[in-house]
């Protein structure tokens, strides 16, 4: 049974003390009831002087030399995990004007080794040990700031997709909760382990130290503080959550709050799906879809006059294979060319998928990561030069297997498209280890695994079942299944990092992407509930990225003209914290988890994400200063790259190219209706 016990101030303790006990035995403890950091770095506790019970509620009051303080305590419980929350009201009764914030952080007994989650940014300790070639915070007791290592760090709660704090134990899985506001603007996160003490809980109003992840700052530490006038009050609560140590328990956590906060925090596309897709459509052809050279150019600048200054530099005239263009999007808009019957379209995407095809085979005789203009066929953003990453390489040929399968069901053969298929899949059943490990990066050359660390060889999986669909090759699905038990130890230990090229060894959103598609292509295949568990961890996980509720922005940016709304936005990665759409990758698959669990809650997170995707698709030339059809790829919902509530002013290819691929998914599905028709409900401007 854990309680609560508080203990007023008397002769051995002179400040008195909280601390939350099971069995007689302090799990995390505090002095007083907070503490005040004045500006000078004098600090203040509160005092706690007594406290008197009523009905389910205990209050809690307290003193100092400037204040005085009200505590509302009360306990509960859900989903076999207790709470403890606490209602804070503090006054300033000096008569002078106090300029500082208040800290409520506890003390975790027994922890030496502790385990961090914080959503979206911060997974363990953001693979300190592998992610140094990359600057952003992470986690070790002996600092490293250098590097952005440090053992102790505060972020305003803005940046996470919930404002909330887990820490793992041998013993017990502990998160502290504070509302994404209080009464003087926002909180913070606080944690820190020096190897002799373990402390976890936020800041009134937020700071962000040592370091603070924003460029154009300079990464200068953010130090908000309160100026409380004489007889001032200011109001916060905390929920302390205290649960077994299952490393998934966060999910339970994560589910609450978002159906707490759905009813007041409800999507705003722009418009329908259907007009999503055509806008998408257009703006990908129009855009970036080159006729010389049979390409997908990755970005195109908003600004025609600036990029005739700067000599078009602001045109990405690269392609890789997939990922951030390639076939995954020239397979989307060939398939979405049928459906509207533009041969136009059909066509540019049967050219991108040949010029992969014939003219894209390194001297290991694989797929070249990307093409440029400048080099032609190479390598991608990888860690060193002369290498292929598997991701890119798995996704480009999961969707030409897509493609082919569907131009087959057309009655159009391409033999070329099928040698290419076998030919890498052959790749990667031959570098396949004993314990089913793809591994992530090979030699352009000779095709050797040169790293086997990470997971971007995750999606591996899903393109031999693909093929296994289409050839009926036994020997596809047991290389995937063999795959499918070694990657399990990464979905389990709810870390899984790699994908992307531009996060080297990092957890991102899109690692949960491919294994929600890897893991329902196994289930798909064997009928195996192994692979359905892990499936939906995974989804759960991916959650941890996904904003459920709606952030304000700064008057007047763009982002708050607009009405931008951040329901369904995924942050990228801890490293790239920006909001984008690539979730859109794994929209049939999260329809599959859905029909397969009747869980409400996939149905319900995949259509936010939909709608947030819906948004900032120009309607118009001159729609927030872009041409028609358009899109971002980067909104900025914190201060990082560039400021809060501003847009990276670049079209980018693979956005368009998601919409377009979620439309053509969900035409063809059995929740078509109920996708349009819940996407339609939420628009904003639909005959616009």
């Amino acid at each position: 049974m854990i309680n609560l016990k508080i203990i007023p101030e008397n002769g051995t303790e002179k400040f008195g003390k909280l601390e939350l006990t099971c069995d007689r035995k302090t799990l995390l403890d505090r002095l007083g009831l907070v503490e005040f950091d004045f500006e000078n770095k004098i600090k203040e506790i509160i005092k706690i002087s007594n406290f008197s019970e009523k009905n389910e509620e205990t209050e809690i009051n307290g003193y100092s030399d400037n204040f005085d303080c009200k505590v509302i305590y009360r306990k509960g419980a859900f989903d076999d995990i207790e709470f403890f929350e606490l209602k804070y009201k503090i006054k300033n009764v000096s008569p002078n004007v106090l300029k500082g914030r208040f800290r409520v952080i506890f003390k975790l007994l027994d922890c030496l080794s502790p385990r961090w989650l914080i959503p979206g940014i911060f997974y363990k300790d953001n693979n300190a040990k592998l992610a140094c070639l990359k600057k952003f915070p992470k986690f070790d007791i002996n600092p490293r700031l250098e590097n952005f290592i440090s053992n102790w760090w505060s972020f305003s709660v803005r940046r996470a997709t919930m404002p909330i704090i887990f820490c793992w134990t041998n013993d017990f899985m502990y998160s502290i909760f504070t509302p994404f506001c209080f009464s003087h603007g926002s909180p913070g996160f606080f944690f820190r382990c020096n190897g002799s003490e373990t402390e976890i809980g936020f800041l009134f109003p937020y700071t962000e130290e040592p370091i603070s992840y924003v460029y154009f700052k300079n990464f200068n530490p953010d130090l908000k503080n309160l100026n409380l006038n004489k007889d001032e009050i200011v109001e916060f609560s905390l929920k302390i959550f205290i649960s077994e140590p299952d490393l998934h328990n966060y999910d339970k956590i994560l589910r609450w709050f978002y159906y707490e906060m759905r009813k007041s925090n409800l999507p705003g596309p722009w418009f329908t799906l259907e007009k999503g897709a055509e806008l998408s459509a257009y703006g990908l052809y129009k855009w970036h879809f080159d006729e010389k050279n049979n390409v997908i150019f990755e970005t195109r600048g908003f600004d025609n006059v600036l990029s005739l200054n700067v000599e078009s530099k602001d045109v990405r005239r690269h392609m890789h294979i997939s990922w951030v263009s390639g076939i995954t999007y020239a397979f989307a808009l060939m398939k979405y060319g049928y459906i509207v019957e533009n041969n136009d379209y059909i066509k540019a995407g049967k050219s991108v998928i040949n010029k992969v095809v014939n003219e894209g085979n390194s001297p290991a005789g694989i797929l070249w990561s990307q093409w440029t203009a400048e080099n032609g066929w190479t390598d991608g953003w990888n860690p060193e030069p002369a290498l292929i990453q598997a991701r890119t390489l798995s996704e480009a040929i999961l969707f030409l297997c897509k493609a082919y399968l569907f131009e087959k069901k057309k009655g159009f053969e391409h033999e070329n498209w099928k040698e290419c298929i076998l030919k890498n899949l052959k790749f990667a059943i031959d570098i396949q280890n004993e314990e089913g490990n793809f591994g992530s990066y090979y030699s352009s050359s000779t095709g050797e695994v040169k790293i086997y660390d990470g997971c971007a060889g995750l999606m591996w999986i899903a393109a031999l079942i693909e093929a296994y669909k289409i050839f009926k090759e036994e020997k596809f699905k047991n290389s995937a299944i063999k795959a499918g038990f070694y990657y399990a130890k990464f979905i389990n230990d709810e870390f899984i990092y790699g994908a992307p090229e531009d996060a080297f060894m990092i957890t991102t959103s899109e690692d949960t992407y491919n294994a929600v598609i890897s893991y329902i292509s196994l289930y798909e295949a064997t009928g195996d509930k192994t692979w359905l568990e892990l499936a939906r961890k995974s989804a759960d996980l991916m959650m941890t990225f996904r904003f459920p509720y709606n952030l304000d922005f700064t008057e007047n940016t763009i982002l708050n003209i607009y009405k931008f709304k951040t329901i369904g936005g995924d942050i990228a990665s801890p490293l790239n914290q920006h909001l984008h759409n690539y979730g859109l990758i794994c929209v049939p698959e999260m329809l599959k988890l859905y029909k397969l669990t009747q869980d409400n809650y996939y149905l319900k997170r995949t259509i936010d994400n939909i709608c947030f995707s819906l948004q900032f698709i120009a309607r118009f030339d001159g729609d927030f200063n872009a041409f028609k059809g358009m899109m971002p790829e980067q909104f900025y919902y914190v201060d990082w790259l560039r400021p809060e509530g501003t847009v990276l002013t670049l079209s980018h290819a693979w956005c368009l190219g998601m919409v377009i691929y979620a439309f053509v998914s969900i035409f063809e599905s059995e929740f078509r209706d109920l996708i349009f028709e819940e996407t339609k409900k939420f628009c904003k401007h639909e005959n616009q």
